[in-house]
């Protein structure tokens, strides 16, 4: 019974993502970009990255753990407020817990994460603006410790 109820909540992350990406993908005003998982499985090597403050992260071990990337960004007014109302009602029906918001004039971007266990298991960011609203979620099986290595 737990498998099922871990495969059922995945699931549902999954197609709440994929539900958002088939009603905003195409619309007058709306940039979407989808990932899919066989994209992050062929990234067979990706370029070093050197980061200023000297620390390992694996990036090729943790792109492989995605399982999707999805991308909508909303300029038009209507659709903004309508895909902030989603995104809204998204967070409130998952386990998803907010991990910051940062708040700067008309600016305000929130991020997310649904954990399991020692996996990260969906990542997100809303970024809202007095014109614009941008969503991205990535769904993964993303070890704690690399998660954290990204955020330090």
């Amino acid at each position: 019974m737990l498998a099922a109820a871990v495969i059922a909540v995945t699931s549902l992350a999954q197609s709440s993502d994929n539900s958002l990406y088939k009603k905003y993908s195409g619309k007058p005003g709306v940039s979407s970009v989808y990932i899919s998982p066989a994209m992050f499985k062929l990234m067979q090597k990706l370029p070093e990255v050197e980061l200023a403050d000297d620390r390992d992260v694996h990036f090729e071990r943790i792109i492989k753990t995605f399982e999707g990337m999805y991308i909508i960004e909303a300029e038009d007014t209507p659709l903004v407020k309508e895909l902030t109302s989603d995104v809204e009602a998204l967070l409130q029906k998952g386990q998803l817990a907010l991990l910051m918001e940062v708040v700067e004039k008309d600016e305000k971007v929130r991020m997310y994460v649904r954990q399991e266990g020692e996996l990260i298991k969906q990542f997100i960011m809303l970024e809202l603006e007095d014109d614009s609203a941008t969503y991205i979620s990535i769904v993964a099986d993303m070890p704690v410790e690399d998660f954290n290595a990204l955020i330090r």
